[in-house]
């Protein structure tokens, strides 16, 4: 395990991570056992680095309906730190959570020192945690879990998109300016970490990230967050990374790449340690437990370059995405790689055609619902592919017609799992 600096006098040291997506498939694969690895690393770096608190910013589970597997894991984890020592657990709702969900065993794991915050809380005062306590506080830390559509905006018939986007924007600084007025008019004595889960310009993407915020229409810049954070810890980006020139203001990143686009990627947790003469961070690197890889290839090189691939490996078998570009329908990719591949120290997950030329006669009669759904597993792309389609639409109208539907999609995704309700 990397060595960590030693622990400042007198100081309070945080653990900000993110975007764990327990239950998390790929391509039919569990993630179950790269999760579990993750979890007992970072039960050792606590207890060997003495950490005061874990700040988990969003997207515990990947779905808002996690299986009873991705619950063990973290209901075990919570358990395991508490019998550990003394590390306090802090937790916000991601985009993929369901809030209601996350809450509904609140009671029972504060008794642990596991906080957990769905809602958004309606007073200011309301969203800040003291630690180690209330009485010798030596953070506080603003608990802003992911802002949905309600918590930011009244919508009305007729908007457009630009209109949308202003409405987004104002709400969300609103929602920092009234905590940051709160810490300035009581006067704290100790710094405050304020957390998050959404998008900052300025920030990288990878694809395994799901538009929030209608379509990404929410994304904010970093002077949203005013000085009075010390740190502001983020998530939903999967990307370890500052924003900007802004060092206080960080994505920790996903401990495990998500999706093959994070395949080179670097993953980490992040190490702050508060005082009150400031603060000092620094990037704590994952094992790579199970490593992804891409291999992109012609048609014609695909058997030659396959069994000269030697991908770097983990604990676990790593896991390929082949991508082959200039092929057609009637190529029979699958077989191909799949009579290649076998009994290697690798296996392939997914064949991804990167263009398809229908040649002159032929049909997608042969081709494998895999290869087929790849074009498909987007809905936005699917609706904006339909758009292009349609003739006499103007540019106005067209991108207000994107803003109505990913206003329709973001709703369907944030109802998945909450409880019904009925606006009066």
């Amino acid at each position: 395990m990397p060595e960590i600096a030693a622990k400042p006098r007198k100081c309070f040291r945080v653990l900000h991570t993110a975007d764990w997506h327990l239950g998390k498939f790929l391509n039919d694969q569990s993630r179950e056992e790269e999760h579990r690895l993750f979890l007992e690393w970072l039960l050792a770096v606590v207890n060997e680095n003495d950490v005061d608190a874990i700040v988990l910013a969003g997207d515990v589970f990947d779905s808002a309906n996690p299986s009873q597997s991705a619950l063990s894991l973290y209901y075990n984890f919570a358990s395991s730190l508490h019998k550990q020592g003394a590390c306090s657990l802090v937790i916000i709702a991601g985009n993929h959570d369901s809030a209601a969900q996350l809450e509904s065993p609140k009671q029972v794991l504060g008794v642990i020192n596991t906080h957990v915050v769905g809602f958004l809380a309606e007073k200011p005062e309301d969203r800040i945690l003291f630690l180690p306590d209330t009485g010798n506080p030596q953070i506080a830390i603003a608990l802003i879990p992911f802002l949905r559509d309600r918590d930011l905006r009244i919508g009305r018939a007729g908007e457009s998109a630009d209109e949308i986007r202003k409405q987004i924007l104002g709400g969300i600084e609103k929602r920092y300016q009234e905590v940051s007025a709160y810490v300035e008019k009581a006067q704290l004595a100790c710094p405050v970490l304020a957390t998050g889960h959404l998008t900052v310009l300025g920030a990288r993407k990878s694809d395994s990230e799901r538009e929030i915020h209608i379509g990404g229409l929410g994304s904010t810049p970093p002077e949203i967050f005013p000085e009075t954070f010390s740190y502001v810890a983020l998530g939903h980006l999967h990307r370890p990374q500052a924003v900007g020139t802004e060092e206080r203001i960080r994505y920790s990143g996903s401990p495990i790449p998500l999706s093959f686009s994070e395949a080179e990627d670097e993953k980490e947790v992040r190490i702050v340690d508060f005082a009150n003469d400031g603060i000092s961070q620094h990037g704590l690197p994952v094992p790579k437990f199970r490593c992804l890889r891409q291999l992109r290839v012609k048609s014609a090189e695909l058997e030659v370059a396959l069994r000269g691939f030697k991908p770097d490996s983990g604990a676990l078998k790593t896991w390929v995405e082949v991508v082959i570009e200039d092929v057609t329908f009637q190529d029979d990719l699958n077989e191909r790689v799949k009579a290649v591949a076998e009994d290697r120290d690798f296996e392939v997950l997914k064949v991804l055609l990167e263009r398809v030329k229908v040649e002159p006669g032929a049909s997608a009669e042969n081709t494998s619902d895999e290869e087929v759904l790849n074009f498909l597993d987007d809905p936005k792309t699917v609706f904006e592919r339909l758009l292009e389609q349609r003739e006499g639409i103007q540019k106005e109208e067209a991108e207000n017609l994107k803003a109505a539907f990913a206003v329709l999609f973001e709703k369907n995704s944030q109802n998945e799992g909450e409880p019904a309700t009925i606006d009066t």
